[in-house]
């Protein structure tokens, strides 16, 4: 008997991911587990919900009154099963044009970042504080910064992108901000120390190192956040 699907593997199977036999042991567990069915139905109508959305999708004018020339790139799946249309819409919405074209995977570390904030507030919507770097990297072979102390895993999302898994972390720190950090196995033209950009109300700094991909969004200015990148980017377990 093959072994029950991991979360990954169901939100993977949303996604039509999945190779022939990991999708028969999918569709085998949720027979025997009508609750669980429930839930993937629910989230596979918000992921038509997401396509329609963004089908008739246009420009969005920046607080500059500039339009953003090219489509960007879908957001697939953030939130966890059973996660409400209207709050993908809502994120889907507020995504706010950069002036400048930051690499694609940076979009996808806003909007996780905006839609770990409506978790936060969201009864229904259990957050996951837990984090453990090292079962991350083994399991995903994504690779971590070290946080700095004063930082305090809120939750804890991992999800399947078009380059593979991404993980966002979002965290408190104990003078009150909200951040999150966004990562990703991909080897995109982001400069290898932070640059730091405007994505409507929030700011995010980007860069990479060596195979990986990072994102840090939050709500201060961009030099405060291009800041605690730079210091992040040093530090590692």
């Amino acid at each position: 008997m093959a072994d029950d699907p991991t979360d990954p593997e169901i939100n993977a199977y949303v996604d039509g991911q999945l190779d022939l036999p990991r999708r028969f042991a999918v569709e085998t567990h949720l027979s025997r587990h009508p609750g669980r069915a429930a839930q993937v139905m629910d989230d596979l109508s918000v992921r038509s919900a997401l396509a329609l959305l963004m089908h008739d999708a246009r420009p969005v004018e920046s607080g500059e009154g500039r339009t953003n020339a090219r489509r960007r790139p879908l957001w697939r799946r953030a939130m966890p099963l059973g996660a409400s249309v209207a709050g993908i819409a809502a994120a889907a919405a507020g995504f706010i044009a950069a002036t400048d074209n930051p690499p694609g995977y940076v979009n996808y570390a806003v909007t996780s970042h905006r839609i770990a904030m409506m978790r936060a507030v969201m009864a229904s919507q259990n957050e996951t504080p837990h984090f453990d770097s090292q079962e991350i990297a083994l399991r995903t072979q994504i690779a971590m910064p070290k946080f700095p102390q004063d930082w305090h895993v809120t939750d804890v999302q991992l999800f399947p992108t078009d380059k593979g898994p991404a993980l966002l972390v979002a965290v408190r720190t104990d003078g009150g901000q909200t951040l999150s950090v966004f990562a990703v196995r991909e080897k995109t033209d982001a400069p290898e120390r932070p640059d730091a950009i405007r994505e409507g109300e929030q700011s995010v700094a980007y860069w990479r190192r060596g195979e990986m991909s990072y994102a840090l969004t939050g709500e201060e200015e961009p030099g405060a956040i291009d800041a605690t990148a730079e210091a992040l980017a040093r530090h590692w377990s």
